[in-house]
């Protein structure tokens, strides 16, 4: 099945083909409201629990809270920023669509630490973007290429609220052998809207060294407003305690990009969806091709040589 075809290629996209990135400053037209929301999202949890990841005790500092999820307002009183013009405008130039449907919207509050690799955000498929695979297939399936005919373009805008000290944020638009590009702080409501499923990019090292959580913490810690500082604590216990201006604080959306009402429509009908049946049956083609002994997994979430031989195979660009 690896050399099938898929009507509608208005929504195929290319990693080769990255729609060039806007700079948006101001980001919303009311950046006091978008504070009160950042606000009134605490206490925050830890990336671990909110994506229900197994608990450990080496978490690191990242908070997050949805305020959109598969194109509805989950959170109370974020419709007008979800559904931000200055976004939806910026998309329309950048990807050169008609139709803009915005999908996601998250906060992320991390704490001083380094560096992070460069990076893709996890892609989206026609098919196989809503949890009907296992997220971890995601980004060996856009580092592949193998899937790029159901590709769904997908705009980001990130939007940051920090002046302290570090929190870059480096992307390479012109790809990652190219020379990179970066925003610094000051940028409080700064955003650059781009192509981050195929546009690598990361966030450089912030805030002091001295107080980085090398050891991570328990994924049952929250993240606390209190006055004018932010607490970590893990039920009563108070782990680190940080002022304000130490949190780096980013606002994440994300929506599908259509060239016209046409390629919408396309989308919308399912007869040409991936199944993770037909995932598996590329993958394996592509190994058979390239001489790679395999076994056809037994379950996708739970085999590891699988997992671990997908992963490997199909690593990002930089690593390949």
């Amino acid at each position: 099945m690896a050399n099938q075809s898929v009507e509608g290629r208005e929504i195929q996209r290319s990693a080769s083909m990255l729609a060039p990135p806007i700079k948006l400053n101001p980001a919303f037209n009311d950046p006091d409201q978008i504070i009160n929301l950042i606000e009134k999202g605490a206490p925050y949890l830890s990336i671990t629990t909110v994506h229900k990841d197994p608990p450990n005790d080496n978490t690191p500092g990242w908070f997050r809270n949805f305020w959109a999820l598969g194109g509805k307002v989950v959170f109370d009183g974020a419709e007008e920023a979800f559904y931000n013009p200055n976004f939806i405008q910026a998309a329309k130039q950048s990807f050169n669509a008609e139709i803009i449907q915005p999908l996601t919207m998250m906060t992320n509050l991390n704490v001083p630490a380094a560096d992070s690799p460069p990076h893709l955000d996890l892609p989206f498929f026609r098919g196989a973007h809503a949890r009907e695979v296992p997220s971890w297939m995601l980004a060996p399936m856009g580092y592949s290429e193998l899937f790029q005919q159901w590709a769904i373009p997908v705009a980001s805008a990130i939007t940051w609220f920090y002046d302290g000290l570090g929190g870059d944020f480096e992307y390479w638009p012109e790809g990652i052998e190219a020379p990179s590009h970066t925003v610094r702080p000051p940028y409080t409501n700064t955003s650059v809207l781009a192509d981050n499923e195929y546009m690598y990019h990361r966030v450089g090292w912030m805030g002091d060294q001295q107080d980085y959580l090398p050891g991570g913490i328990p994924s049952d810690s929250t993240l606390q407003l209190q006055s004018d500082r932010w607490e970590i604590r893990s039920g009563d216990r108070l782990i680190k305690s940080y002022r304000r201006e130490q949190i780096r604080v980013s606002i994440l959306w994300k929506a599908f990009c259509f060239e016209n009402q046409r390629a919408a429509d396309l989308f919308n009908d399912t007869q040409h969806n991936l199944t993770p049946t037909q995932i598996v049956d590329i993958f394996c083609a592509d190994l058979k091709r390239r001489g790679i002994p395999f076994s056809e997994p037994t379950d996708l979430e739970k085999d590891r040589a699988w997992i671990d031989l997908i992963t490997t195979q199909y690593p990002p660009a930089l690593q390949a």
